[in-house]
């Protein structure tokens, strides 16, 4: 069904009002949870990182993990991308148990990690370079320009990291990310070390290619503005063990701009989430 519909007296073009929630899921965590032991595998020692957590993500749909350091953000992110296994619980992409690395996901850190040594174009390449070798990953460079371009890195494809900006630097890791083209996209923190104003693009970049992409994502990040901004859903987690307290459904039109964010409708979503994750219940 379409619909008009209208923010802050802005009116919003007609839109398909079938809704990310009516898609089928892509991804279904069913009562995750996450024990740390240490060497000696006492119980003494035990420590709860992430205790139940359960929730789906339909294929284009961006959720983002709220929550304070030590929360358990960042360990439930890597259960999803395979890199470790849950104490308990299931995580299932489609059909598939996730047990390890899927070609399937693809995950970026808040720190590039380009090898310096590698032009642009070899750094965005060295995924299927592994997985598939030399050759193959030669099939990928047509789609790694075309993400290059539609990144603003074009003319930067022979630089060596070190001749990149911060900003560009995190393009050029968000092509590595998308060359292979995964199914579910995993950010843990991807532009906490840039400055507002670059990371501000970056995100209107991030929401724009998944939107053209129709890609599904999760994004950890410890900003309330920024998980409004780039989320159809917001995930507020409670300190250790790590539990969603909350699941606030962002309802704001797409694409997103920056101007966006100075809105009664946005900050009503913001002072809701902050409350959330202030409120003594949340604590307890």
């Amino acid at each position: 069904m379409t619909l008009s519909s209208a923010v802050d007296g802005v009116p919003i073009r007609d839109v398909d009002r079938e809704t990310v929630g009516q898609r089928e899921a892509l991804l279904t965590l069913m009562d995750i949870s996450k024990t740390y032991r240490s060497r000696k595998g006492s119980e003494d020692d035990a420590v709860l990182a992430v205790s139940d957590v359960s929730f789906t993500l339909a294929k284009g749909e961006v959720v983002a993990l709220l929550g304070t350091s030590g929360c358990g953000k960042s360990t439930v992110l890597k259960m999803v991308a395979g890199l470790m296994r849950p104490t308990a619980g299931t995580i299932r992409l489609g059909d598939e148990e996730i047990v390890r690395p899927s070609r399937r996901i693809g995950i970026m850190f808040q720190q590039p990690t380009l090898l310096p040594w590698r032009t642009i174009l070899d750094n965005i390449l060295i995924q299927p370079e592994i997985r598939q070798g030399r050759r193959a990953a030669l099939r990928h460079r047509s789609k790694a320009k075309e993400l290059i371009a539609l990144t603003g890195l074009s003319g930067f494809e022979n630089a060596l990291p070190s001749q990149l900006s911060g900003g560009m630097a995190q393009r050029a890791a968000l092509c590595r990310m998308l060359v292979s083209e995964p199914e579910l996209l995993l950010l843990d923190e991807p532009f906490g070390a840039l400055d507002e104003f670059t990371r501000e693009q970056m995100n209107v970049e991030f929401q724009r290619i998944c939107a053209e992409r129709d890609a599904a994502a999760i994004v950890v990040t410890h900003s309330i503005q920024e998980a409004v901004f780039l989320a159809d859903r917001v995930l507020v987690m409670t300190p250790r063990p790590g539990k969603v307290a909350k699941s606030v459904d962002i309802d704001l039109p797409r694409p997103r701009k920056p101007e966006i964010m100075t809105g009664s409708a946005f900050n009503s979503y913001v002072a809701e989430i902050h409350s959330t994750l202030f409120d003594r219940q949340v604590h307890a």
